[in-house]
């Protein structure tokens, strides 16, 4: 008879983009073959991506304030909560910093580290309830920075949901009160009208830490 009403496929050369019978789907060979040859491509595709994310966007990440012991990881709308997050901790005397991750794949692991190298305290605010931006922090992070800093996976929301900013100052807080005030700077410099921490007294330290253990 004629030929069929479906054309023979050929993994070589597939006539149709759309399979019924795709290649990948089957246990042989070829499967595990072009499995490992996409995967590899979709990696090589993220690297060579890296050098035109530095070009147009100024770099993977962001970073407000390197030295700062406290920082906050965000991506997205969790960044711009954080920023402002950032804002209300500084009016309550607490030095932090946003880093900002602007691309997930590549990911920044050696800018992270190096942004976060002086950090005793990092939070990683999510519109995500997994919590994979917290995943890839302590991944990117432990072992690499010593001491290794204390990093709080969280606040996190389901999508579709609001964060609201006093959410993650309050885990910053409570981060806070593991790491220990005398651990950690809790003031970049001099307030207006009020002191210098670096000139505080051993009782001025002690009562800041017990009023920073009842926040």
């Amino acid at each position: 008879g004629g030929p069929g009403a479906v054309p023979v496929l050929d993994a070589e050369n597939p006539p149709a983009r759309l399979s019924r019978d795709a290649p990948v789907q089957k246990s042989n060979f070829m499967a595990y073959n072009i499995h490992n040859v996409w995967q590899q491509e979709v990696w090589a595709a993220a690297e060579r991506s890296r050098k035109y994310i530095n070009y147009y966007m100024g770099g993977l990440i962001e970073v407000q304030d390197p030295g700062a012991e406290i920082q906050l990881v965000a991506s997205g709308s969790a960044a711009a909560q954080s920023r402002e997050a950032v804002r209300l901790l500084a009016e309550k005397g607490i030095r932090a910093s946003l880093v900002k991750i602007r691309s997930l794949r590549p990911f920044p692991t050696r800018e992270l580290q190096k942004a976060c190298a002086k950090a005793k305290l990092i939070v990683c605010p999510e519109y995500n309830y997994i919590g994979w931006m917290a995943r890839e922090v302590k991944a990117a992070l432990y072992g690499e920075i010593n001491p290794a800093p204390y990093i709080v996976g969280g606040p996190r929301v389901f999508g579709g949901m609001s964060m609201p900013v006093e959410l993650i100052v309050d885990t910053v807080v409570g981060g806070l009160r593991k790491v220990s005030p005398g651990q950690v700077a809790v003031q970049s410099g001099p307030k207006k009208g009020g002191p210098d921490p670096n000139e505080m007294t051993e009782e001025d330290r002690q009562k800041l830490g017990h009023f920073m253990q009842n926040m």
